[in-house]
């Protein structure tokens, strides 16, 4: 009893971190067992995001030597504007890899993906099927920030994928997932809306792509919370976790 219900308060404890006080449960549970779930707190700041970015290194001497490689790169307008590159940082042979469409202004300041307000979404949602930042790799199709977060250009698509190509090839992840719209249909080539992205597994360089929303756009949206569960379970499901 006491194991139910300790799964049963962490699940709870998950799902409210993400989506509030609206519960999208797959079953029913007894009155009794809601009314002994106690809300417990969890940190909004992830520890790998805790360190100072100078002492980020890749976790892998292969890493680590592609990222000095690449990290001056020259090859399209937006060196000019940028403060970091940002190459992307997570474990080396991890399972699963998240791409999103390119850095914004915390990123591009930090030089590390997803670390503003989107990010800690996104570690409540990892959380929530049992995962966290030092189990998977992020990054983003384009490696530096384009100004005013418009959306990449065809030219710096062009001249960023192959880096996305290499990390791929080097971390060799069971699946993808795209994060937005942009992302999706960049990697794709595709003009189709998000949600007929979201309805299919599709591949990108071989390997399984999921689709599904941008944290950015969960924290301007809250009716599409619901959704992205069922995407984030799809995921659990792929992976088999539990």
């Amino acid at each position: 009893m006491e194991k139910t219900l300790e799964e049963i308060r962490n699940f709870l404890k998950q799902h409210q971190t993400i989506y509030g006080s609206t519960l999208y449960l797959e079953g029913r549970l007894s009155s009794r067992a809601l009314a002994e779930v106690k809300p417990q707190r969890i940190s909004q700041t992830p520890q790998v995001l805790k360190k100072r970015p100078a002492l980020l290194k890749q976790k892998s001497p292969a890493l680590q030597a592609y990222y000095e490689e690449i990290k001056d790169c020259r090859k399209c307008s937006l060196a000019d504007s940028r403060k970091n590159f940002v190459f992307g940082y997570g474990h080396p042979n991890a399972k699963v890899m998240f791409i999103g469409e390119a850095p914004g202004r915390d990123e591009d300041e930090q030089g590390l993906p997803f670390v503003g307000p989107a990010g800690k979404l996104l570690d409540k949602m990892l959380q929530a099927i049992n995962l966290n930042r030092e189990d998977i790799f992020i990054a983003n199709v384009l490696k530096c920030r384009p100004p005013r977060n418009r959306d990449p250009l065809p030219e710096e698509v062009a001249a960023c994928e192959p880096y996305l190509l290499r990390q791929l090839q080097m971390i060799a992840p069971q699946v993808l997932v795209a994060l937005g719209r942009v992302a999706g249909q960049t990697l794709l080539r595709s003009s189709n809306s998000l949600s007929e992205l979201r309805q299919t597994v599709h591949t990108y360089n071989n390997i399984p792509l999921l689709i599904t929303y941008h944290p950015a756009a969960l924290l301007r949206n809250p009716r599409w919370k619901q959704s992205s569960w069922q995407d984030l379970k799809r995921l659990r499901a792929m992976l088999g976790t539990s």
